[in-house]
């Protein structure tokens, strides 16, 4: 009996905090991804999910490591957002995030990088994280 108990407190426990990450905006959606090409400096990755503006992105690399120059980031309205990363992001390791002006809704995101020797190519993966949604919220307090 004290065993069902703990799992139970344990279950609320966690879906308690779920609840909380998912108020804060802390998951990340997946946006859109690109493979690497070796022969060129330059990609971008189209944005898939189009169901609202984002407030921040998050750039993944898997496979190999990738030196990044800059990127810039177009949104639906026409207007672009340009960063200067001179970085190396690793795979497996921190993500590079990075928080947009305005809340707008995305379109794609260009990559300017270092053309490297790579056993394999990278792969540039793009997340993002939403605004809250005021009647999204409104409903869940309701119930």
């Amino acid at each position: 009996m004290l065993k069902g108990v703990r799992h139970i407190v344990a279950g609320l426990l966690t879906l308690a905090f779920a609840l909380s990450l998912s108020a804060r905006g802390q998951f990340w959606d997946f946006l859109g991804h690109t493979q690497i090409d070796g022969r060129q400096d330059h990609g971008r990755i189209q944005i898939t999910r189009r169901d609202g503006p984002f407030r921040a992105i998050q750039l993944r690399v898997s496979g190999e490591a990738l030196f990044f120059d800059r990127l810039a980031i177009h949104f639906e309205d026409g207007s672009s957002q340009e960063l200067v990363i001179s970085d190396r992001i690793l795979p497996g390791g921190n993500n590079y995030v990075i928080d947009l002006r305005g809340e707008r809704s995305l379109e794609s995101v260009e990559l300017w990088y270092f053309k490297e020797p790579w056993r394999q190519n990278p792969i540039v993966t793009v997340y993002g994280t939403q605004l809250p949604n005021p009647v999204a919220q409104a409903m869940a307090r309701e119930h």
